[in-house]
């Protein structure tokens, strides 16, 4: 039977460990043996019997890992060795862990899909009042329709609010430099593409920077950044798989630890190799992920054309260096002189 995972010298082998063991159970040792073997086969079972993906596989060996215990004590020798056993718990427990699966796949969908109109509901309530709402969280404020967005970034270009002076001469040239419509328009498009920047610290200082009302430019931003939840995700499913892969790898090393087998530690080995390649591999994914709006997508949300989008790009980034340094070219050329005279 080619689809064992172990020899039926080594199940018949372990059949009679599971025996010597129930008849002896004060020996912690052959424990220890029987219990890291049903492990072993709990994991590689399900993809053996092609009931799940390997990797579902260590998420199944810790679906059932409380009920190892049971299945040591519970099992009698007759025509099922150990293996068989454990080969009809596999077939009926998968059924049970799948739909668990499933239903828990769909509670999250629609807890998502739900979100949106019980934050709307939070907005709604009238003892609201500016002094104890937040204005930098996203999701406790009013969720707008996309098809609002180009709306909404119109009002933003001319309506206009009071703000306080800014003491500080860098900031006050930028603003001063930005108040023009078409710097404006441009600053906006910038800000757009990664509206999630601003959701803890910025809102209200770009609110007061831009002089607009602190709801518009958040309700603004949070429309923007819907179009981001499909990234979000994914990159969810990718740290979901991500820790099976790191699970694996942990029962992998448990294996190496006490197998004595030069075969299976040659397996075993060859498996650490891939599992770790594949798991550095998700974790690069991860990490290279970008939560910002393409210059195509927000050309689409706004009407504006792509063109327009990486121009507007490309000029404000040319301006905004020119703010970013806190030092003239004088104090820098005064803390040269008095670093080569240090060293001198």
């Amino acid at each position: 039977m080619q689809w064992l995972p172990i020899s039926a010298k080594e199940s018949k082998q372990l059949t009679n460990q599971v025996v010597c063991y129930q008849k002896d159970r004060s020996n912690t040792k052959l424990y220890r043996t029987v219990h890291n073997k049903t492990q072993q086969i709990l994991y590689s079972l399900p993809f053996h019997l092609h009931l799940l993906e390997e990797e579902d596989c260590s998420e199944f060996l810790l679906y059932c890992y409380k009920t190892i215990d049971y299945y040591l004590t519970s099992y009698k020798i007759g025509r099922l060795s150990y293996l068989g056993y454990l080969s009809q718990v596999v077939r009926k427990r998968t059924k049970y862990f799948i739909s668990q699966k499933q239903a828990n796949s769909t509670r999250e969908r629609l807890l998502c899909e739900t979100e949106p109109f019980i934050n709307a509901q939070l907005w709604s309530e009238p003892e609201m009042t500016a002094e104890t709402a937040s204005y930098t969280t996203f999701k406790d404020l009013l969720v707008s329709q996309m098809e609002s967005l180009p709306e909404l970034f119109n009002r933003l270009l001319y309506e206009r609010k009071a703000s306080r002076e800014v003491l500080d001469e860098r900031i006050q040239q930028l603003k001063s430099e930005i108040s023009t419509p078409v710097n404006r328009k441009r600053f906006l498009i910038v800000l757009t593409l990664s509206p999630g920047l601003a959701n803890q610290h910025l809102l209200e200082k770009l609110a007061d920077f831009l002089e607009v009302d602190s709801h518009l430019l958040c309700r603004y931003l949070n429309t923007a950044n819907l179009m981001l939840e499909e990234k979000q995700r994914c990159k969810e499913a990718f740290i979901s798989t991500s820790n099976r892969h790191f699970r694996r790898l942990l029962e992998i090393e448990n294996c190496l630890h006490t197998e004595t087998d030069a075969k299976e530690l040659e397996r075993l080995e060859a498996l650490r190799c891939w599992t770790i390649g594949v798991y550095k591999t998700k974790v690069n994914q991860i990490r290279k992920m970008e939560f910002r709006l393409s210059h195509h997508q927000l050309g689409e949300l706004l009407h504006i054309p792509k063109g327009t989008i990486d121009s507007s790009v490309h000029y404000m980034k040319r301006v905004l260096s020119q703010y970013m340094d806190e030092q003239s070219d004088i104090e820098y050329l005064k803390g040269h002189e008095y670093f080569v005279g240090i060293k001198q």
